[in-house]
């Protein structure tokens, strides 16, 4: 006999399921070209988007380099490991160095303008840039690691192959969603090389950063009433180019947009009998097909539409939260509960706990779940007992979209390198 508590029809399911068609928004509607879906709480800011015409990278605004995702310490650590065969870094290692994003003979493919329609229909370069920032995220790891100068400067050539073609900027109905997933990924690799490698030159420095600025941003600062994990890639996208560029304002706007919409995506039972609204768009779309699941702790918004989405936008909550606890600001701590309730929330449902899942719920692995696993439990000492199950399962993680490399980077890593909290 099915635990009445995990029925979706049992009274309080069917109730959340009514809720979840209530909840049900205008601008979760089918999005046509054209369509603004932008939140109108961001409709105005104060991002600096101007062109630098000096030639010169932009003055530093005090950011930490490298410091977006990872800190230089953490780079010698990763080193160290992998020189020492150490697991689970070894393994990561090997794994990168041996897949398509490591090869050293990779060419990347620019666009002129890169246009993504729903379901990559249009791809008009889509999959193309994200494999490029993930390459050149994979050999800017690669480079750090082995001291192999072919890997920075693969790293480089991409970079500056974008740099000198891109000018379009993203466009149709997938342009601002592809903007956050490779403007998460791109300044990972910027940073690496900037401040390690000494040869990519201030000029091309300097056009890195204003391709940045003015083909990403626009598409990401007025964030979106769609689900939330655009919202939620947008704000590590604008966070971890405000690292990169320098620009405060833009940092600071990413940090306004996650503490908008993290409480926003992962439920807790505090928040009474229904979830927290996303600033400047009324309810999210928590249902799917007229289907809501019961309202428990750690459910994600996008639970219910399937398991990819719900985890590209932990996953880019995430890792926003950790770019900025390098830079000293704890995001981190700001919704710790719902972030652990989230991991355990979906572990308990995966290899090897395997629990039965709700009806009409799916759960898969993904590459992720290292980096909050790393913070709420080898740097501040939180039991996570069901995650902590899955991870050894699924190391060494790959690549998904902005998921890249976790276990490499991340895993074991502890509080190596990371600055004292901000006052």
């Amino acid at each position: 006999m099915r635990d009445p508590r995990m029925n979706p029809f049992s009274k309080k399911a069917c109730f959340a399921a009514l809720l979840g068609v209530a909840l049900a928004s205008a601008a979760n509607a089918a999005k046509k070209p054209g369509d603004d879906t932008s939140n109108p709480a961001y409709k105005t800011t104060d991002v600096v988007i101007a062109a630098n015409t000096t030639g010169m990278p932009a003055k530093s605004a005090g950011f930490v380099h490298p410091g977006v995702l990872l800190n230089r310490a953490q780079l010698d650590e990763i080193k160290r490991r992998v020189a020492a065969s150490i697991e689970p870094q070894k393994s990561a290692f090997e794994a990168l160095k041996a897949s398509k994003w490591g090869a050293l003979d990779y060419t990347p493919h620019p666009r002129q303008t890169v246009e993504c329609g729903s379901n990559s229909r249009p791809d008009l370069g889509c999959k193309d840039e994200q494999a490029d920032s993930e390459a050149a995220y994979g050999q800017a790891l690669l480079w750090y690691i082995t001291g192999n100068k072919v890997y920075a400067e693969n790293a480089v050539k991409i970079m500056d192959a974008w740099s000198t073609t891109l000018t379009g900027g993203h466009t149709n109905n997938n342009g601002q969603v592809q903007a956050s997933w490779t403007g998460d990924v791109f300044p990972r690799a910027a940073e690496i090389i900037r401040f390690t490698y000494g040869k990519w030159p201030d000029d091309a420095i300097a056009r890195f950063q204003n391709m940045l600025t003015m083909q990403f941003l626009p598409s990401l600062i007025h964030g979106t009433c769609e689900n939330g994990n655009k919202e939620l890639t947008q704000a590590e996208a604008i966070i971890n180019i405000g690292v990169f560029t320098d620009n405060r304002s833009a940092f600071d706007h990413g940090i306004q947009i996650w503490r908008g919409r993290a409480p926003a995506y992962i439920y807790l039972k505090t928040d009474g009998p229904k979830p927290i609204e996303p600033p400047g768009c009324g309810p999210a779309l928590w249902g799917n097909k007229g289907l809501t699941p019961q309202f428990v702790d750690g459910l994600l918004q996008e639970t219910a539409r399937d398991s990819q989405h719900a985890n590209m936008a932990l996953a880019g909550l995430v890792d926003a939260a950790e770019t900025a606890r390098q830079q000293g600001i704890d995001l981190y701590g700001e919704q710790a509960k719902r972030i652990m309730a989230a991991l355990e929330f979906q572990a308990q449902y995966l290899p090897p706990n395997s629990a039965q899942p709700p009806e009409n719920l799916e759960f898969n692995v993904h590459p992720t779940w290292e980096i909050a696993y790393n913070h709420f439990h080898d740097r501040l000492g939180f039991a996570l007992p069901r995650m902590a199950a899955v991870l050894p399962a699924i190391r060494p993680t790959g690549v998904n979209h902005h998921m890249t490399w976790e276990t490499l980077t991340h895993a074991g890593m502890g509080i190596t390198g990371l600055p004292p909290l901000k006052k």
